[in-house]
């Protein structure tokens, strides 16, 4: 907090100091629907054999990110997706425990790919593209599926987390 007082038969000379006053007005940003702020996806059940090698990936399923209220004076936005980076493959999201049993129960060897459909994006990376943006309603869709990061993957189950950020433009 800030508190400035006007003192009236104060004058200023060589020994007072001046104060400056900084700041930034900025534009409106988006809201995100409160549909996109916790979300499950179901990515699916896979037997160990469709993972044969490391690399191997499993069928990609879509989700998307709605946002509103954007306002006219934004024209894009850069996201950051957060959690838990794979071992084995820091790119990926790892597998976490998420209430569904014990870190025993957990299967190995595999990890989260994430993608806008174009290209992979990785885990906690610290850059991004610029989305672009309009003024309202807007979409981000974008991929997920289970990637394989070791010759061998052993079977269980297969939850993770992970959070977005978004910086408007």
């Amino acid at each position: 907090m800030l508190a400035l007082f006007w003192q009236p038969y104060c004058w200023a000379d060589e020994t007072s100091y001046n104060l400056e006053f900084t700041g930034t007005i900025m534009a409106q940003a988006c809201d995100v629907e409160i549909s996109s702020l916790s979300q499950s996806i179901d990515l699916g059940q896979f037997a160990v054999a469709n993972f044969p090698s490391t690399g191997t990936t499993a069928k990609a399923k879509p989700f998307n990110i709605n946002l509103k209220n954007c306002s006219r004076g934004i024209s894009g936005t850069k996201i950051w997706f957060t959690g838990i980076a794979d071992t084995d493959n820091p790119a990926l999201l790892a597998l976490s425990d998420t209430g569904m049993g014990s870190t025993n129960l957990l299967a190995t060897g595999v990890g989260v790919e994430i993608s806008d459909g174009d290209d992979a994006i990785a885990i906690n990376n610290t850059s991004s593209i610029d989305y672009p943006l309009k003024a309202g309603r807007n979409t981000l869709s974008f991929y997920i599926r289970y990637k394989s990061t070791r010759p061998m993957v052993t079977s269980g189950n297969a939850t993770a987390v992970m959070y977005f950020d978004l910086q408007y433009e």
